[in-house]
C-alpha cells in the first residue's frame, strides 16, 4: 500500500508529476506544479474523505470530499459533513460545481479559476478546525480519488488530486 510519505517523495520527481498532472498545453500544468512543489517548504500529501458521490452515468462521477493537511478528518466532523454534503447535493447541481484539481492550484480557485465563483461546497469547510471541503469531478477511468497533494505558498493553499500514486 502506498503511503503519504512515499507519494510526497515521488512528487519531487518531475516525471511523476508529468504522469499525474501532465497532458495538454505541452505539460505546462506539470511544470507549474513541479515548480510550486519544489519551492514550497510547507507541503505534503493527505488522504481524502469522501462525503458523498453522484454518478450521472457515462463516466460522469462527482464527489464531495473533505481533507485536513495533517491526516484524517475527525469522525465526529465526518458524520456532520456527510449530512450537510448530502443535503446540499440534493439542492444544488453537483455537476455545475465539480472541479478536477489536476495540478497544484488554489484550493478555492484563487479568484482566477471559475470554481472560485462556486463556493457552496467549499463553504462546508471548517478552517478553524483545519477541515477543507471540495467538490470533485472525477477523471474518466481513474477510480475513486484518495490522495491529495498540497503546497502552501504565502497564505494560498494549493491542491491537486493524485490519481496515480
Amino acid at each position: 500500500m502506498t503511503t503519504r510519505a512515499e507519494i510526497a517523495a515521488k512528487l519531487d520527481d518531475f516525471s511523476f508529476q508529468k504522469m499525474n498532472f501532465g497532458g495538454f498545453l505541452m505539460n505546462k500544468r506539470a511544470k507549474n506544479s513541479h515548480a510550486l512543489w519544489t519551492r514550497a517548504s510547507d507541503k505534503g500529501v493527505t488522504e481524502l474523505t469522501l462525503l458523498t458521490t453522484r454518478d450521472y452515468g457515462e463516466g460522469n462521477v462527482y464527489d464531495v470530499a473533505a481533507f485536513t493537511l495533517d491526516g484524517k478528518v475527525p469522525e465526529e466532523i465526518i458524520s456532520e459533513l456527510k449530512q450537510q454534503a448530502e443535503a446540499l447535493t440534493d439542492r444544488v447541481n453537483l455537476r455545475a460545481h465539480g472541479y478536477v484539481y489536476t495540478c497544484l492550484e488554489p484550493w478555492d480557485g484563487g479568484g482566477t479559476i471559475w470554481i472560485s465563483k462556486k463556493p457552496e461546497f467549499r463553504a462546508l469547510s471548517r478552517p478553524g478546525q483545519g477541515v477543507h471541503v471540495i467538490p470533485i469531478q472525477r477523471l474518466t477511468s481513474t477510480g475513486e480519488p484518495r490522495w491529495l497533494a498540497w503546497a502552501r505558498e504565502g497564505d494560498q493553499l494549493n491542491i491537486a488530486i493524485v490519481y496515480k500514486p
